[in-house]
Protein backbone atom coordinates (compact mmCIF):
# COMPACT_ATOMS: atom_id res chain seq x y z
CA UNK A 1 0.00 0.00 0.00
CA UNK A 2 1.51 3.48 -0.89
CA UNK A 3 2.57 5.56 2.00
CA UNK A 4 0.13 8.86 0.89
CA UNK A 5 -0.46 11.79 3.28
CA UNK A 6 -3.89 11.94 4.63
CA UNK A 7 -5.98 14.72 6.79
CA UNK A 8 -6.88 13.95 10.19
CA UNK A 9 -10.15 13.55 12.10
CA UNK A 10 -9.28 17.00 13.45
CA UNK A 11 -8.56 18.38 9.89
CA UNK A 12 -11.39 16.67 8.36
CA UNK A 13 -13.70 18.65 10.52
CA UNK A 14 -12.11 21.97 9.30
CA UNK A 15 -12.78 21.21 5.59
CA UNK A 16 -16.16 19.94 5.95
CA UNK A 17 -16.82 23.51 8.13
CA UNK A 18 -14.90 24.88 5.28
CA UNK A 19 -17.31 23.60 2.77
CA UNK A 20 -20.47 24.87 4.69
CA UNK A 21 -21.64 20.77 5.10
CA UNK A 22 -24.21 20.11 7.80
CA UNK A 23 -22.66 18.55 11.27
CA UNK A 24 -25.24 15.67 10.35
CA UNK A 25 -23.70 15.01 7.42
CA UNK A 26 -19.73 14.92 8.84
CA UNK A 27 -18.91 11.52 8.14
CA UNK A 28 -14.71 10.55 9.04
CA UNK A 29 -14.85 6.87 7.29
CA UNK A 30 -16.91 5.49 4.28
CA UNK A 31 -15.26 2.62 4.37
CA UNK A 32 -18.50 0.45 5.40
CA UNK A 33 -21.26 2.43 3.75
CA UNK A 34 -22.89 0.79 0.97
CA UNK A 35 -21.86 1.74 -2.53
CA UNK A 36 -25.39 3.82 -2.58
CA UNK A 37 -24.08 6.04 0.54
CA UNK A 38 -20.90 6.30 -0.53
CA UNK A 39 -21.94 7.90 -4.34
CA UNK A 40 -24.32 10.12 -2.71
CA UNK A 41 -21.69 11.21 -0.10
CA UNK A 42 -18.98 12.02 -2.78
CA UNK A 43 -21.51 13.87 -4.83
CA UNK A 44 -22.41 16.11 -1.36
CA UNK A 45 -18.70 16.81 -0.99
CA UNK A 46 -18.27 17.90 -4.89
CA UNK A 47 -21.37 20.46 -4.49
CA UNK A 48 -20.72 22.09 -1.44
CA UNK A 49 -16.55 22.13 -2.67
CA UNK A 50 -17.31 23.91 -5.68
CA UNK A 51 -19.48 26.50 -4.72
CA UNK A 52 -17.47 27.08 -1.66
CA UNK A 53 -13.75 26.67 -2.39
CA UNK A 54 -13.25 28.43 -5.80
CA UNK A 55 -10.85 28.00 -9.00
CA UNK A 56 -8.76 31.10 -8.36
CA UNK A 57 -4.78 32.04 -9.26
CA UNK A 58 -5.07 35.05 -6.96
CA UNK A 59 -1.60 33.53 -5.49
CA UNK A 60 0.02 34.41 -8.01
CA UNK A 61 -0.84 38.09 -7.93
CA UNK A 62 -1.91 39.12 -4.42
CA UNK A 63 0.59 37.31 -2.50
CA UNK A 64 4.40 38.81 -1.64
CA UNK A 65 5.86 34.94 -2.40
CA UNK A 66 3.51 34.24 -5.36
CA UNK A 67 4.44 30.14 -4.96
CA UNK A 68 2.27 27.39 -5.16
CA UNK A 69 2.98 24.68 -3.24
CA UNK A 70 0.68 21.26 -3.96
CA UNK A 71 1.93 19.81 -1.13
CA UNK A 72 -1.38 18.39 0.68
CA UNK A 73 -0.45 20.41 4.23
CA UNK A 74 0.53 23.57 2.44
CA UNK A 75 -2.93 23.46 0.62
CA UNK A 76 -4.77 22.39 3.35
CA UNK A 77 -3.58 25.58 5.35
CA UNK A 78 -3.89 27.95 2.43
CA UNK A 79 -7.59 26.53 1.10
CA UNK A 80 -9.22 25.26 4.73
CA UNK A 81 -7.98 27.71 7.18
CA UNK A 82 -7.67 30.70 5.02
CA UNK A 83 -11.10 31.94 4.31
CA UNK A 84 -12.90 31.77 1.23
CA UNK A 85 -9.36 31.17 -0.57
CA UNK A 86 -9.10 28.32 -3.54
CA UNK A 87 -6.59 27.01 -6.05
CA UNK A 88 -6.34 26.41 -9.42
CA UNK A 89 -6.79 22.71 -10.90
CA UNK A 90 -3.58 21.03 -9.54
CA UNK A 91 -4.50 22.83 -6.22
CA UNK A 92 -8.37 22.16 -5.71
CA UNK A 93 -7.93 18.52 -7.41
CA UNK A 94 -4.80 17.43 -5.07
CA UNK A 95 -6.65 18.99 -1.83
CA UNK A 96 -10.06 16.80 -2.78
CA UNK A 97 -7.80 13.75 -3.78
CA UNK A 98 -6.28 14.11 -0.31
CA UNK A 99 -9.42 14.32 1.40
CA UNK A 100 -11.04 11.19 -0.32
CA UNK A 101 -8.78 9.24 0.72
CA UNK A 102 -8.21 10.49 4.20
CA UNK A 103 -12.11 8.83 4.20
CA UNK A 104 -11.58 5.83 2.89
CA UNK A 105 -12.62 6.05 -0.29
CA UNK A 106 -10.40 3.81 -3.60
CA UNK A 107 -9.47 7.29 -5.27
CA UNK A 108 -6.12 8.16 -7.58
CA UNK A 109 -5.21 10.69 -9.66
CA UNK A 110 -4.79 10.99 -13.14
CA UNK A 111 -3.32 13.57 -15.95
CA UNK A 112 -4.91 15.94 -18.49
CA UNK A 113 -4.67 17.65 -21.48
CA UNK A 114 -6.82 21.22 -21.88
CA UNK A 115 -8.15 21.07 -25.46
CA UNK A 116 -7.49 24.77 -26.61
CA UNK A 117 -10.58 24.93 -29.26
CA UNK A 118 -8.99 28.07 -31.39
CA UNK A 119 -6.03 25.74 -32.30
CA UNK A 120 -8.02 22.62 -31.88
CA UNK A 121 -5.38 21.09 -30.40
CA UNK A 122 -4.37 19.77 -26.76
CA UNK A 123 -1.75 20.96 -25.14
CA UNK A 124 0.76 19.18 -22.83
CA UNK A 125 -0.27 17.33 -19.21
CA UNK A 126 -1.11 20.87 -17.16
CA UNK A 127 -4.38 19.29 -15.59
CA UNK A 128 -5.66 16.60 -13.30
CA UNK A 129 -8.75 14.74 -12.38
CA UNK A 130 -9.58 12.05 -9.50
CA UNK A 131 -10.71 8.45 -9.90
CA UNK A 132 -12.83 7.26 -7.89
CA UNK A 133 -14.40 3.74 -7.47
CA UNK A 134 -17.46 2.42 -5.85
CA UNK A 135 -18.26 -1.12 -6.33
CA UNK A 136 -18.00 -2.05 -10.27
CA UNK A 137 -17.86 1.50 -11.38
CA UNK A 138 -15.29 4.11 -11.91
CA UNK A 139 -15.91 7.95 -11.42
CA UNK A 140 -14.09 10.98 -13.10
CA UNK A 141 -14.16 13.88 -10.12
CA UNK A 142 -13.01 17.21 -10.92
CA UNK A 143 -13.21 19.72 -8.91
CA UNK A 144 -10.57 22.22 -9.95
CA UNK A 145 -11.77 23.25 -14.02
CA UNK A 146 -13.85 26.12 -13.60
CA UNK A 147 -17.60 26.50 -14.84
CA UNK A 148 -17.43 23.79 -17.08
CA UNK A 149 -16.19 21.28 -15.09
CA UNK A 150 -18.34 18.03 -14.35
CA UNK A 151 -20.93 19.17 -11.49
CA UNK A 152 -21.08 15.39 -10.72
CA UNK A 153 -19.19 12.06 -10.25
CA UNK A 154 -19.11 11.33 -13.72
CA UNK A 155 -19.12 7.45 -14.23
CA UNK A 156 -16.69 6.50 -16.76
CA UNK A 157 -19.66 4.83 -19.30
CA UNK A 158 -18.33 6.32 -22.87
CA UNK A 159 -20.69 8.21 -24.59
CA UNK A 160 -23.30 7.99 -22.14
CA UNK A 161 -25.07 12.00 -21.83
CA UNK A 162 -25.01 13.48 -18.11
CA UNK A 163 -27.04 16.26 -17.10
CA UNK A 164 -24.44 19.01 -15.76
CA UNK A 165 -26.15 22.80 -14.60
CA UNK A 166 -29.76 23.63 -16.53
CA UNK A 167 -29.78 22.69 -19.72
CA UNK A 168 -26.26 22.06 -20.41
CA UNK A 169 -24.86 18.10 -20.36
CA UNK A 170 -21.48 16.55 -20.09
CA UNK A 171 -19.96 13.12 -20.50
CA UNK A 172 -17.14 11.41 -21.48
CA UNK A 173 -15.76 9.00 -24.53
CA UNK A 174 -13.18 6.70 -25.05
CA UNK A 175 -11.12 7.70 -28.15
CA UNK A 176 -7.90 8.51 -29.54
CA UNK A 177 -6.89 12.05 -30.00
CA UNK A 178 -6.12 13.30 -33.76
CA UNK A 179 -2.42 14.66 -32.29
CA UNK A 180 -1.56 10.97 -31.89
CA UNK A 181 0.76 9.50 -34.54
CA UNK A 182 -0.62 5.94 -32.75
CA UNK A 183 -3.98 6.03 -33.59
CA UNK A 184 -4.94 2.95 -31.70
CA UNK A 185 -4.18 4.68 -28.26
CA UNK A 186 -6.71 5.65 -26.67
CA UNK A 187 -7.75 7.60 -23.62
CA UNK A 188 -10.80 9.39 -21.80
CA UNK A 189 -12.30 12.49 -23.21
CA UNK A 190 -14.06 15.28 -21.00
CA UNK A 191 -17.06 16.81 -23.28
CA UNK A 192 -19.55 19.58 -22.63
CA UNK A 193 -22.40 21.09 -24.84
CA UNK A 194 -24.29 24.45 -23.53
CA UNK A 195 -27.70 22.15 -24.43
CA UNK A 196 -29.45 18.74 -25.97
CA UNK A 197 -28.99 20.79 -29.21
CA UNK A 198 -25.33 21.79 -29.11
CA UNK A 199 -22.30 20.15 -30.26
CA UNK A 200 -20.14 18.73 -27.92
CA UNK A 201 -16.95 20.39 -26.89
CA UNK A 202 -14.13 18.65 -25.77
CA UNK A 203 -12.61 20.32 -22.82
CA UNK A 204 -9.70 17.79 -22.09
CA UNK A 205 -8.76 14.70 -22.23
CA UNK A 206 -7.24 12.50 -19.40
CA UNK A 207 -5.23 9.00 -19.63
CA UNK A 208 -5.93 5.90 -17.78
CA UNK A 209 -2.66 5.69 -15.77
CA UNK A 210 -2.50 6.99 -11.91
CA UNK A 211 -0.18 10.01 -11.55
CA UNK A 212 1.76 10.55 -8.48
CA UNK A 213 1.92 13.96 -6.70
CA UNK A 214 5.46 13.65 -7.25
CA UNK A 215 4.02 13.88 -10.75
CA UNK A 216 1.62 16.84 -9.82
CA UNK A 217 4.19 18.81 -8.43
CA UNK A 218 6.60 18.78 -11.42
CA UNK A 219 3.06 19.34 -13.62
CA UNK A 220 2.62 22.58 -11.17
CA UNK A 221 5.60 24.31 -12.96
CA UNK A 222 3.50 25.08 -16.12
CA UNK A 223 0.84 27.05 -15.12
CA UNK A 224 3.19 28.27 -12.23
CA UNK A 225 6.35 29.49 -14.05
CA UNK A 226 5.79 28.90 -17.76
CA UNK A 227 5.98 32.55 -19.44
CA UNK A 228 3.15 31.12 -21.93
CA UNK A 229 0.25 30.52 -18.86
CA UNK A 230 -2.28 32.90 -18.76
CA UNK A 231 -2.18 32.29 -15.08
CA UNK A 232 0.60 34.39 -14.64
CA UNK A 233 -0.87 37.68 -16.17
CA UNK A 234 -4.24 37.24 -15.82
CA UNK A 235 -6.81 36.92 -12.81
CA UNK A 236 -9.16 34.60 -13.22
CA UNK A 237 -11.34 33.57 -9.83
CA UNK A 238 -15.17 31.74 -10.82
CA UNK A 239 -17.21 29.30 -8.34
CA UNK A 240 -20.43 27.77 -8.88
CA UNK A 241 -23.83 29.25 -7.25
CA UNK A 242 -26.82 27.60 -5.62
CA UNK A 243 -30.30 28.43 -6.54
CA UNK A 244 -30.77 29.61 -3.03
CA UNK A 245 -28.48 32.48 -3.07
CA UNK A 246 -30.51 35.31 -3.72
CA UNK A 247 -27.89 37.64 -5.08
CA UNK A 248 -24.25 36.26 -3.85
CA UNK A 249 -23.65 39.67 -2.65
CA UNK A 250 -23.33 38.96 1.13
CA UNK A 251 -19.77 38.71 1.26
CA UNK A 252 -17.68 36.37 4.38
CA UNK A 253 -19.24 32.93 4.72
CA UNK A 254 -21.79 33.84 2.18
CA UNK A 255 -23.20 31.11 0.86
CA UNK A 256 -24.11 29.61 3.99
CA UNK A 257 -24.66 25.99 4.69
CA UNK A 258 -28.68 26.14 4.22
CA UNK A 259 -28.43 27.49 0.64
CA UNK A 260 -25.70 25.01 -0.21
CA UNK A 261 -27.51 22.27 1.30
CA UNK A 262 -30.69 22.62 0.24
CA UNK A 263 -30.47 24.62 -3.57
CA UNK A 264 -29.07 22.94 -6.58
CA UNK A 265 -26.44 24.37 -8.95
CA UNK A 266 -27.75 26.48 -10.75
CA UNK A 267 -24.78 28.39 -12.57
CA UNK A 268 -21.45 30.20 -11.95
CA UNK A 269 -19.76 33.48 -11.09
CA UNK A 270 -16.98 34.68 -12.85
CA UNK A 271 -14.46 36.98 -12.48
CA UNK A 272 -11.61 37.51 -15.32
CA UNK A 273 -9.34 40.09 -15.26
CA UNK A 274 -11.54 43.18 -15.48
CA UNK A 275 -15.54 41.68 -16.22
CA UNK A 276 -17.98 40.24 -13.46
CA UNK A 277 -20.21 37.68 -15.13
CA UNK A 278 -22.73 35.52 -13.25
CA UNK A 279 -24.98 33.06 -15.44
CA UNK A 280 -27.15 31.43 -13.78
CA UNK A 281 -29.26 28.59 -15.85
CA UNK A 282 -27.78 29.71 -19.02
CA UNK A 283 -28.87 33.54 -18.81
CA UNK A 284 -26.47 36.47 -17.52
CA UNK A 285 -28.08 37.88 -14.44
CA UNK A 286 -24.96 40.26 -13.78
CA UNK A 287 -22.17 41.90 -15.46
CA UNK A 288 -19.96 44.32 -14.21
CA UNK A 289 -16.88 46.49 -16.04
CA UNK A 290 -13.77 46.44 -13.25
CA UNK A 291 -12.01 49.95 -13.53
CA UNK A 292 -9.87 49.99 -11.01
CA UNK A 293 -8.17 47.88 -8.39
CA UNK A 294 -10.59 48.83 -5.40
CA UNK A 295 -13.58 47.75 -7.65
CA UNK A 296 -11.79 44.18 -8.56
CA UNK A 297 -11.18 43.73 -4.83
CA UNK A 298 -14.74 44.56 -3.74
CA UNK A 299 -15.83 42.28 -6.13
CA UNK A 300 -13.49 39.71 -4.59
CA UNK A 301 -15.08 40.41 -0.71
CA UNK A 302 -18.97 40.87 -2.18
CA UNK A 303 -19.20 37.97 -4.46
CA UNK A 304 -16.33 35.64 -2.79
CA UNK A 305 -15.69 36.77 0.05
CA UNK A 306 -12.49 37.43 0.18
CA UNK A 307 -10.50 39.83 1.86
CA UNK A 308 -6.61 40.63 1.57
CA UNK A 309 -4.39 42.05 4.07
CA UNK A 310 -2.59 45.09 2.95
CA UNK A 311 0.23 43.53 1.83
CA UNK A 312 -0.67 41.45 -0.19
CA UNK A 313 -3.16 43.95 -2.28
CA UNK A 314 -0.22 45.98 -2.34
CA UNK A 315 2.01 42.85 -4.26
CA UNK A 316 -0.09 43.34 -7.39
CA UNK A 317 0.93 47.38 -7.64
CA UNK A 318 2.69 48.19 -10.93
CA UNK A 319 2.75 45.06 -12.32
CA UNK A 320 0.93 43.51 -15.67
CA UNK A 321 -2.02 42.63 -13.97
CA UNK A 322 -3.03 45.26 -11.63
CA UNK A 323 -6.34 47.79 -12.95
CA UNK A 324 -5.38 50.81 -13.27
CA UNK A 325 -8.50 53.44 -13.68
CA UNK A 326 -7.44 55.38 -17.02
CA UNK A 327 -10.61 58.24 -16.26
CA UNK A 328 -11.90 57.33 -20.13
CA UNK A 329 -15.27 56.19 -20.56
CA UNK A 330 -15.46 53.72 -23.26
Amino acid sequence: MADRPTYNKGQLAEYFARIALPESRWEYSVVERPDDEKLTYLTDLLKHHVVKVPFENLTLHYSWHKVIDTKPQHLFNKMVRQPARGGYCLENNSLFHTVLLSLGFSVYLVGARVYNPGTKKYGGFSHCANIVTIGDTRYMVDVGYGPNQPARPIPLLPGVEQAHVGQSQMRVIWDSIPQNLNQESKLWIYQHRIDAGAEWVPNYCFVDVEFLLEDIRGMNMSPWRSPTSFFTYRILITRFTTSHEVDGADGPESPGVKAVSEGELDGAIILNHDSLKWRRNGKTVLEQKLKAEKDRLEALRRYFGIVFPDEDQEAILSTASELKDSGVEV
